[in-house]
């Protein structure tokens, strides 16, 4: 599967803090084989990832629309599309499903977070479903 992952909020806190377990939530994904894309509403991260040595796990990094979020992904033309999203704004894991988590705004080492996305994601691709409170189903046949 194809996830693809915010940044602000959701992996980094407002200081530049990654979230506690982002390591192990690119880890499991990846060696599950599953792709890893960072995509950000204000550009391309790939900086924040490799400061963070986040960066071995990501295939690769997109811009995220802000906005008329399925129609900017196709006008975007990815080479993939998502399958689900981890994002602290919930419109979008909605239109998209995926998790939606809570902001990470301040530095925390106590966040368990990120293990909660890494269980719900990979239930949801071995079983097409998840338990997870804030997992959302993707939505089929969306146009």
């Amino acid at each position: 599967m194809n996830f693809f992952i915010d940044v602000d909020y959701t992996l980094i806190s407002a200081n530049g803090a990654l979230r506690p377990h982002a390591g192990n939530l690119f880890s499991r994904l990846t060696e599950a084989g599953h792709a890893m894309y960072i995509w950000s509403g204000v550009g391309i991260r790939k900086y924040e990832m490799t400061r963070h040595k986040i960066d071995p796990w990501v295939t690769d990094y997109f811009e995220k629309p802000t906005a008329d979020y399925r129609a900017a992904v196709e006008r975007a033309a990815l080479p993939v599309q998502p399958d689900l999203v981890v994002d602290d704004h919930e419109e979008i894991v909605h239109e998209f499903g995926g998790v939606v988590v809570r902001p990470y705004f301040f530095a925390d080492d106590s966040d368990k977070e990120l293990v909660n996305v890494a269980d719900a994601l990979l239930d949801f691709a071995s079983s097409g479903n998840s338990g997870f409170s804030r997992f959302v189903s993707p939505r089929t046949g969306a146009s």
